[in-house]
């Protein structure tokens, strides 16, 4: 009876090779076998390689140690490292703040490419203060500031006292103004 089965069994997978997909399926293999054995063998000489390696403790006890060497030649500390974690932490924002860095230098270098957009906002410039006073204050604003000696630092009530400014809130308004509308833009 167990005969009989084998045969019936030999007879079911003769019966399944036969078919088409099956035929061409075994030949794609018998064509593939040598690229295979090729990959198997590859694959096999680098799992040698690695437990050589693994079982090598003394190349591996010297690896370490220049390892070690070289880190502690770059006298890192628990500082750096907390440092390090900080900065990671702070990428998501950093990462946004670069996204709207680019759009501005994109925003900047389109702009400046479109000779329309340059004149209208030399135009603009032009009406709040004209360009021929502007190079004026600029030479003169130059001149004093070379020519001051006094101490650099910034009061709080003079850095108050410098954003009352019309000027500087127009510029700020126009600088708020800009960014809005490249936020809108994307």
């Amino acid at each position: 009876m167990e005969a009989t089965q084998k045969q019936s069994t030999l007879e079911n997978i003769l019966r399944e090779l036969e078919n088409k997909e099956q035929m061409d399926s075994l030949y794609y293999l018998v064509q593939k076998l040598p690229d295979f054995t090729s990959r198997i063998q590859a694959m096999d000489d680098k799992l040698e390689f690695i437990e050589s390696i693994i079982g090598d403790k003394q190349s591996l006890s010297t690896l370490s140690q220049e390892v070690e060497e070289k880190v502690e030649k770059l006298h890192i500390n628990q500082e750096h490292f907390a440092a390090l974690l900080e900065i990671v932490h702070l990428l998501p924002r950093l990462v946004s703040l670069m996204k709207k860095t680019e759009e501005i230098s994109l925003f900047i270098n389109d702009f400046l490419k479109d000779t329309t957009s340059v004149e209208y906002a030399l135009k603009g410039i032009n009406d709040i203060v004209p360009l021929d006073k502007a190079v004026g204050v600029i030479k003169e604003t130059n001149e004093q500031f070379k020519e001051d000696k006094s101490s650099p630092n910034f009061s709080l009530y003079g850095m108050y006292r410098l954003l009352k400014d019309p000027t500087i809130q127009k510029g700020f308004r126009y600088l708020e103004l800009l960014l809005g509308i490249i936020n809108n833009k994307k």
